[in-house]
C-alpha cells in the first residue's frame, strides 16, 4: 500500500494498492530479464492475495507452489520520504507459513526471502531443503529491527551457512559478523550502495559497478531488481551479472510501486546500449 505524496506513515491518509514484497519483485525482475522462475509463497484467501497471483501469473511466473490460507495476506504500508526514500510498517498475516508440501528442489537456483525465517516451522522446512540441494542458494536477509533478535540470528546464520550467493547492504554485513567471515561461509556478496551502485566481494577480489543517471522517484523495490538481475545473468560471469543488476535496479526507480518500472530484457538492453 502506496502512500500518495511526501509524507511520513504517521501523516498518509490516502494509499494505492500495488502488488509487492520482496521475493515477489525479485521474481517479476528476473522473469521479465528471461529467467524461467518459480514462486514459492503463503498469501491469503483474500482479495490481495489474488491480486498478487494475478499479478505473478501475468509476469510468467509459475505459482503452482503460491499457497492461498484463510488467514489474511501481509500487507506492507509504505511512504516516500521527500528523497524517495521508503519508510514501512507491516500488518502481517499468510506469508510466514511456508508447509514442506510447498517447497520443490527442482531448479536451478533457489532464492530466500528473509520473511518466512520468523516462524519456526517455515524456517525448519526452508533450512531442511537449503541443506540438501545441490542448487545454488541466494539469500537476502534484509534485517529489519522488529524482528532481530538472537534466536533469529541464529536461524538466519543456518540459512548462510546453506548459501552461495548473500544479498546485503554494508549495515548488514556489519550486524552479520564481517566480510572475511562471511566468505568463509558463502562464494559471493552483492553489496547495494544506493546511488553509488552495487560490488560483488568474491575471494578473488571485489567487482563494482556504478550506475546511469535517471530521475529517482520511488526507491522501494531498487535491491530486489538489482538482486532478480544479477541472478538472471549470473552466468554470464560476475562482472557482466553486476553491471547488467545495476542498470536495472536504476531503471527501476522511476516510478511508484516496487514491480512498476522493473525494465524488460531489451529495455535493459537499449540502457546498456546507451550509458
Amino acid at each position: 500500500m502506496i502512500g500518495e505524496g511526501r509524507e511520513k506513515l504517521l501523516e498518509t491518509s490516502e494509499y494505492h494498492s500495488r502488488p509487492g514484497g520482496a521475493p515477489a519483485n525479485l521474481a517479476v525482475a528476473a522473469s521479465r530479464l528471461g529467467a524461467d522462475v518459480k514462486m514459492t509463497a503463503t498469501v491469503g484467501n483474500d482479495h490481495f492475495g489474488k491480486l498478487l497471483i494475478q499479478k505473478l501469473e501475468e509476469e510468467n511466473v509459475d505459482v503452482s507452489d503460491v499457497k492461498k490460507i484463510e488467514e489474511n495476506t501481509t500487507l506492507a504500508f509504505v511512504s516516500l520520504k521527500e528523497n524517495a526514500e521508503p519508510e514501512f510498517s507491516f500488518q502481517r498475516g499468510a506469508d510466514s507459513k511456508i508447509s514442506v508440501q510447498q517447497i520443490k528442489d527442482s531448479q536451478d537456483l533457489i532464492h530466500i526471502g528473509s520473511l518466512p525465517l520468523t516462524n519456526n516451522e517455515s524456517a525448519e522446512n526452508i533450512i531442511q531443503t537449503v541443506e540438501k540441494t545441490d542448487a545454488k542458494v541466494s539469500f537476502d536477509p534484509n534485517l529489519r529491527d522488529e524482528l532481530v533478535d538472537n534466536d533469529y540470528f541464529e536461524t538466519l546464520n543456518k540459512v548462510i551457512e546453506n548459501t552461495d550467493i548473500l544479498f546485503a547492504a554494508n549495515q548488514e554485513i556489519k550486524e552479520l559478523g564481517d566480510r572475511d567471515q562471511l566468505l568463509q561461509k558463502v562464494d559471493e556478496i552483492v553489496v547495494s550502495k544506493g546511488g553509488k551502485g552495487a560490488e560483488v566481494i568474491t575471494e578473488n577480489g571485489t567487482y563494482s559497478a556504478e550506475p546511469p543517471e535517471v530521475q529517482v522517484v520511488d526507491t522501494t523495490g531498487a535491491g530486489d531488481a538489482l538482486a532478480g538481475a544479477y541472478l538472471a545473468f549470473r552466468d554470464e560471469g560476475v562482472e557482466r551479472a553486476l553491471e547488467k543488476a545495476v542498470h536495472a535496479a536504476s531503471l527501476s526507480i522511476r516510478k511508484k510501486g516496487a514491480m512498476a518500472a522493473i525494465p524488460k530484457r531489451q529495455e535493459l538492453k537499449n540502457s546498456l546500449k546507451s550509458d
